[in-house]
């Protein structure tokens, strides 16, 4: 018998490979959690049985159940708040001054469950009904998992989580109510998205370029090594003058020297060089 310590090794190993994303010994408790719950839905005994048919072949149902463990979908709406003033309050002046435009391009990349791709929207609406020289956009919505990804096309959120942020002003002018306390996104909010299952750490094909960027709260959990080739990559996918936001806890120190980095109200950002 394997025992359970190199069992959930075999399993670390393989996300990393897959995503870049690094479980720490220290956090096997996390992971032993998710793969019983993933054995439980394949209609398995448990992790080493798990284990076994994951030695033949990682595909389907599988795979995806496995890639979407490893993903933190932890989000809410405007979270980070000072972010989105900066979005509204200085990188698009920043961008209309340098660069005037009829339409801006934006990717919220690792977007979970749409919550972050909503608020820059609703940003972004809100600041168009106050000055109608703003000029229009268009974002890229991506994320590693089918199934997350889908629930931010669909864009129907539980009451709860449109307490999460959501203020009652933009709940009502951009949110249907549904059955059951469940609210929609309205076409008019989505009609600006695209939505795209993208792995940051693989083929980004022909996207972008873009003028904004925002890849929050996922760098964290990336090796030194696959911060600096994401990091790299956007430098590529962004127009001279461009921004790049990262999560709260996250800086480009020691990983790029080809972002200017800026501080507004609170809020931190990345302008390329």
């Amino acid at each position: 018998m394997t025992d359970n310590n190199s069992l959930l090794q075999f399993f670390a190993h393989y996300i990393e490979s897959q995503l870049g994303i690094v479980y720490m010994e220290a956090n096997y408790f996390q992971l032993e959690h998710r793969l019983k719950d993933i054995a439980s839905q394949l209609g398995l005994s448990g992790i080493e049985e798990l284990h076994q048919k994951a030695r033949i072949g990682i595909e389907g149902q599988m795979k995806g159940l496995i890639l979407d463990l490893a993903t933190n979908n932890e989000t809410s709406f405007f979270r980070d708040g000072s972010i989105f003033k900066a979005l509204s309050e200085y990188m698009v002046p920043a961008l209309c001054q340098t660069s005037p435009k009829n339409r801006l391009s934006l990717w919220s990349a690792a977007s979970s469950s749409g919550q972050e791709a909503y608020s820059i929207a609703m940003e972004l609406a809100e600041l168009q009904a106050k000055n109608s020289a703003t000029p229009g956009f268009s974002m890229l919505v991506s994320d590693i998992s089918d199934t997350i990804l889908k629930r931010a096309k669909e864009g129907k959120y539980s009451q709860l989580e449109i307490q999460r942020g959501l203020p009652a002003k933009l709940q009502e002018q951009y949110f249907e109510k549904l059955e059951n306390d469940y609210w929609k996104v309205k076409s008019s909010l989505q009609s600006h998205m695209e939505f795209k299952k993208l792995n940051l750490l693989g083929d980004w094909g022909s996207i972008g370029p873009f003028d904004i960027i925002f890849v929050r709260n996922v760098l964290i959990y990336q090796s030194v090594e696959n911060k600096k080739k994401v990091i790299a990559h956007m430098h590529e996918k962004l127009n001279p003058g461009g921004f790049l936001v990262l999560g709260a806890a996250e800086s480009l120190f020691g990983l790029s020297d080809k972002f200017k980095q800026v501080a507004h109200n609170g809020a931190i950002i990345y302008q390329r060089l």
